[in-house]
């Protein structure tokens, strides 16, 4: 029996890495595409966006190419994996076992895609036309300075913000957790409230841009999230009591 699972363990191992490798693959057959659409999401900040990367390496942007690949293979084979491990669980798992962790996956892989969708179409355009404004404002001034921004840089910096929204739909996920585990407890859940929220306004301050405007939008997205996810919790607790 043990060498049953020793052995269906290695096949999915083993499917994952060519998963992995296709997947890599196809990513670095389409790589113009998507270096296309991760510059467009900087587009959308602003009209005076740079149109060009500065490159001072031969090889920066094959470099850039491969971890672009890289990057998104990865993103796409953690949540394959995480599927291949919930299926080799499931066999194992008791009803209710089951059906917990399969709306905590559902959870998760709903929350990484509503936090793609939150980075790409409003935080990461709002960062990014934050920082820009500064080389604008220089043109008012007596000053030398022209921004040239090069290919490498600007994909560590989406990767940087992409890894801090990670954090918040991390801690989302969590509080799901802890949520399903105390039954919704309305008592815990609002003497936990003021926690939470301020938990969510730092994730916000280190999220978006030193303005204030955004800061308050991301923290009300984050909070109504907080509260949809406590009403569901709650209403699932009352009908399964009945």
């Amino acid at each position: 029996m043990i060498y049953k699972y020793l052995l269906e363990i290695r096949y999915r191992i083993f499917f994952s890495l060519i998963a992995w490798s296709f997947m890599m693959i196809n990513c670095y057959y389409f790589k113009e595409t998507l270096l296309y659409i991760f510059v467009g999401f900087s587009s959308t900040s602003n009209d005076n966006n740079l149109t060009y990367f500065l490159t001072t390496d031969v090889a920066e942007i094959f470099m850039s190419y491969i971890w672009l690949s890289y990057y998104v293979t990865n993103q796409i084979t953690a949540i394959f994996v995480c599927c291949q491990l919930f299926c080799f669980l499931s066999t194992g798992l008791y009803a209710f076992e089951y059906a917990y962790s399969r709306s905590v996956l559902i959870t998760t892989i709903t929350c990484w895609v509503v936090c793609i969708f939150v980075l790409n179409t409003c935080i990461f355009p709002a960062t990014w036309g934050f920082f820009l404004k500064f080389q604008e404002y220089l043109l008012f001034q007596n000053l030398t300075f022209y921004f040239e921004i090069k290919l490498k840089e600007y994909l560590v910096f989406y990767k940087s913000v992409y890894y801090l929204c990670n954090l918040v739909y991390q801690i989302l996920i969590l509080f799901f957790i802890l949520l399903d585990l105390f039954n919704a407890n309305l008592f815990i859940v609002k003497k936990l409230r003021k926690i939470f929220y301020f938990i969510f306004f730092i994730c916000s301050t280190l999220l978006t841009p030193p303005e204030v405007v955004y800061q308050i939008l991301i923290s009300i997205f984050i909070i109504l999230i907080y509260e949809l996810i406590t009403v569901f919790m709650v209403f699932k607790v009352e009908v399964s009591l009945k």
